[in-house]
């Protein structure tokens, strides 16, 4: 949107959000490579996560690598389970770059076309659109909170075996 409305370069930032992008899942790659099984093993919920990221990256091979930094909650884990796998280096960092730059293409361009919507509304549609924005995100947090305080309460309830 900030590109859009002239306040940052696009192509600038498109390739530092790449770069960035890219650089953070090598590292994690290179730990879940280095330290990975021993930290897994030491955190079971993160071990079980890593375990089905490693089965859909077996099942879907370079397109799981591909579409993991756009599934929610699944990429903050994703390069450090495929790290543990047996992928070679060199693979992951091809495949991770054209990845990285897909994704910043996609939420570059997303916020350029929400800065059009913006501009089209006139003076006044970027408070407007970052007004929905905030509501949209406050509806997500709040719907999210009421989840998360079921489950603790049905956690509590439930009796264990």
């Amino acid at each position: 949107m900030g590109a859009k409305l002239g306040i940052v370069n696009l192509y600038w930032l498109v390739g530092s959000v790449w770069i960035g992008s890219f650089m953070g899942d090598q590292l994690w790659f290179w730990l879940g490579r280095r330290w990975g099984k021993r930290a897994l093993a030491r955190f079971p919920s993160a071990d079980a996560h890593a375990s089905r990221i490693l089965g859909w990256l077996e099942k879907y091979g370079v397109a799981f690598i591909m579409v993991f930094r756009f599934l929610y909650g699944v990429r903050n884990i994703a390069s450090v389970a495929i790290g543990t796998s047996g992928m070679p280096w060199s693979r992951f960092l091809f495949w991770n770059f054209i990845a990285a730059g897909i994704w910043a293409w996609s939420f570059a361009g997303a916020g350029y076309l929400f800065g059009e919507a913006a501009a089209a509304i006139g003076e006044d549609g970027p408070k407007i659109l970052l007004l929905s924005g905030l509501a949209i995100g406050g509806l997500w947090l709040a719907i999210k909170s009421v989840c998360w305080v079921r489950r603790r309460a049905l956690a509590a309830t439930t009796p264990a075996e």
